[in-house]
């Protein structure tokens, strides 16, 4: 009995004990960490430092439940929610050619023959839309199709479609409503396509259009998204902001209009960032003064400011931290998001455009039951890009897994039909006068459903001329094509005397033709085609012993031609060429009786800052070569040191090689690169190609520099031949264009 009484007074001692630890234990085990969010804010390129504030959190063992980002800040919150590691971010950015992925034609080498010939002259990168009420411009500066593929990684392209909460790390970009001005939080869909949506920048990058929104950069109404990063469940909200702050202004005596014009933006979008700012737990504040918006040279540097940032902030980012083991257990929770690529259960076709459904269908080679090869479907809307009409080409995949529909979604540009291009070169010697020319293409895409276009060429300047074709593909693949056309052109050409100018006289003709081709690949065109007209020539001054000439011509031209440059005016990659020949025979209806053949072929290789680059030309001819048929060389790499066009004959031949050298030019769309040039050349032209000999060559040498602008290439230098002739030379728009012999 007395054992039953001490149990029970034992027990009765025990009791507040034990209730004590109990409470204590329910009180740990409640008391869940804090949800924490982190609010990246939008900045162009000062945008890196997020990179830097994610490497100082991990490192701080900070953990992150929930991101939300604007702009570059949507970019990297992007491949955080994906479970990158920031390292893996830093080394994914440092990946990318930011220059190429901001220049917007497609890649020169992937384009059809044809739409390389748009660019063979010095055109302008810029686009204006002649409609029905007039001139159009393009949405953006770029369009930004290289970026739908701007990652490696394939979650990116097939994650998110079900919600955005089912990331490794639930995400939101934020977008604005261009026609609205309401801020547009998006939550499920093409992760890419929300990410352009959330940095498409008025003026830089079109809007997009993701349901029936126009979509555009969020830094409008939500500079840095802490509310939103709330309302996604965060309790500890982290908030960084990379843009610009009052005190990130240049000199004043450095102020222009385009500097007025950014900074008065920069002050109407701050007034969006303070609220955000001042309601968020932690405010992290970037202090990039030095660092422009759009300068992406300086990665390493601007990283290294975001970390330093953090570091500011912990006495706040501390109490956040947890343990070793319990940070190691959440970021292997995190995970990295790698599904199994899905398969395909159909290919749709959302088309709006100008386009024939057929034509598209027929560059996708996607098709139903595939697993989804993302590196080829890259390719094929590519493929579909490059025909010339469209903004974009994207793509989603919808419905359930493991069989998804996969959907091509090109958006055609809104200023269509007609698209007006401009372009302009200038050459100079001091033995020649200058001659300066403006080029206009006008085309009308997508005639009909086959892809017919009429384009309309028109000179001024040292060559003045008009012509327009009909290009009509036969079937929908486009490899078959016929191609009528008129023109007219009016030039003077140079007669000399050694070095001294005798004269010029002018030539104009007019007439019409009739080409058959085949496209042979996107590398390659071989045309054939009868060519009827006039032409006339007489001496325009100095004195020349030419006679006033009157003759029709009627003539067969074959014509091969391929490209695999990488850019027309400065090649860097690649090799171009053709082969021509001109049959003109009286039962053609020509006066004369002769035959004329001419090749060249150009390339590039480059390594490093060097670049080689090589041209060869020959040409031939037999029977009544008229004076105004005959060929001319002379000039900067056509023999160089001697006046331009200034040797004349019945043949010529001529081999140059030379070395460019980058001396400077940071790699940012547009940026102005300058080169350092070297360049020797051997050749000559002769009376009849029986006369061709190697021991009467002349050789030539320049250097020159030379600058790579967004307008084109802008060149001076000095070139010196074997016979002591020398000249100084100043050339736009022209470096290492493709020869042409009229």
């Amino acid at each position: 009995m007395n054992r039953v009484w001490l149990l029970l007074i034992a027990l009765l001692i025990a009791c507040p004990v034990l209730a004590e630890d109990e409470a204590a234990t329910d009180e740990v085990t409640n008391e869940a960490r804090p949800v924490i969010g982190l609010a990246l804010g939008g900045g162009g390129a000062r945008g890196m430092a997020h990179i830097g504030v994610l490497q100082r959190l991990d490192e701080l063992r900070v953990p992150v439940d929930r991101v939300a980002g604007t702009s570059i800040g949507a970019v990297v919150g992007v491949l955080f929610s994906l479970g990158f590691t920031p390292d893996e971010i830093e080394a994914t950015f440092l990946a990318v050619d930011w220059r190429s992925l901001m220049t917007d034609r497609p890649d020169r080498r992937k384009m059809s023959y044809r739409r390389k010939t748009d660019y063979m002259e010095n055109i302008w990168p810029i686009e204006i839309g002649v409609t029905g009420e007039g001139l159009v411009f393009q949405r953006g500066m770029i369009m930004g199709q290289k970026f739908n593929f701007i990652f490696q990684d394939p979650g990116i392209y097939t994650a998110g479609y079900d919600s955005f909460d089912s990331l490794p790390v639930p995400f939101r970009p934020v977008a604005t409503d261009l026609e609205t001005g309401e801020v547009v939080v998006l939550d499920r869909g093409n992760l890419l396509r929300a990410v352009r949506a959330s940095m498409a920048a008025p003026g830089a990058f079109p809007p997009v259009q993701i349901g029936d929104q126009l979509l555009v950069d969020g830094y409008l109404r939500t500079m840095i998204p802490v509310d939103v990063t709330r309302e996604m469940g965060a309790d500890k909200v982290i908030a960084v902001h990379v843009g610009w702050a009052p005190g990130d202004t240049p000199d004043g005596s450095r102020w222009g209009l385009p500097e007025i014009l950014m900074q008065a933006n920069l002050i109407l979008t701050y007034s969006n960032t303070l609220p955000q700012l001042d309601v968020a737990d932690v405010g992290v504040l970037v202090r990039l003064p030095d660092v422009p918006l759009f300068d992406l040279t300086q990665t390493k540097e601007v990283i290294a400011a975001g970390r330093a940032a953090v570091d500011e902030h912990l006495d706040e980012l501390l109490p956040l931290a947890l343990s070793e083991a319990e940070y190691a257990q959440w970021r292997e929770g995190i995970g990295h998001w790698s599904p199994a690529s899905p398969v395909i259960d159909r290919v749709r076709l959302e088309n709006r455009t100008m386009v024939s459904d057929r034509t598209i269908f027929g560059r996708i080679s996607q098709t139903e039951g595939d697993t989804l090869d993302l590196d080829r479907l890259k390719h094929d809307l590519a493929r579909v890009y490059q025909l010339g009409t469209f903004e974009s080409v994207d793509f989603s995949l919808e419905g359930s897994d493991p069989a998804k529909d996969l959907v091509i979604q090109p958006t055609g540009k809104p200023y269509l039909p007609w698209i007006m291009r401009f372009g302009a070169s200038y050459r100079m010697n001091q033995k020649n006068r200058g001659e300066i020319q403006f080029l206009t293409h006008l085309i009308r895409y997508e005639i009909n459903s086959l892809g017919g276009e009429l384009r309309t060429d028109l000179a001024l300047g040292s060559l003045m001329g008009v012509s327009g074709e009909f290009y009509q593909p036969l079937e929908y693949s486009r490899t078959l094509f016929v191609a009528p056309g008129l023109f007219y052109q009016s030039y003077n050409t140079p007669v000399f005397e050694g070095s001294y100018l005798l004269g010029e006289y002018r030539t104009g003709e007019w007439g019409g033709h009739f080409d058959l081709g085949v496209n042979l690949g996107s590398i390659a065109e071989f045309r054939s085609g009868y060519w009827l007209g006039r032409t006339e020539t007489r001496v325009d001054s100095g004195d020349l012993h030419f006679p006033r000439q009157e003759d029709d011509f009627g003539a067969l031209k074959f014509g091969f031609g391929f490209d695999h440059l990488d850019r027309h005016s400065i090649p860097k990659h690649g090799f171009a060429g053709s082969v021509q020949a001109w049959l003109a025979r009286p039962g053609l209806g020509d006066d004369l009786d002769f035959g004329r053949y001419w090749g060249h072929l150009v390339g590039a290789a480059t390594r490093g800052d060097w670049t080689l680059q090589y041209r060869v030309q020959a040409g031939s001819s037999e029977g009544d070569l008229p004076f105004y048929r005959q060929f001319l060389m002379g000039g900067l790499r056509d023999l160089t040191g001697i006046p331009n066009d200034s040797l004349r004959g019945r043949a010529f031949g001529m081999a140059g090689a030379g070395l460019l050298y980058h001396l400077s030019g940071m790699n940012l769309p547009f940026a102005t690169q300058w080169y350092l040039g070297g360049w020797v050349d051997t050749g000559n032209t002769w009376e009849y190609p029986e006369y061709a000999r190697l021991d009467d060559l002349k050789l030539g040498g320049a250097l020159t520099l030379l600058m790579d602008t967004a307008f084109g290439p802008i060149e001076t230098g000095y070139g010196r031949s074997d016979n002591r002739q020398g000249t100084f030379y100043l050339q736009a728009g022209i470096h290492f264009a493709m020869p042409v012999n009229r």
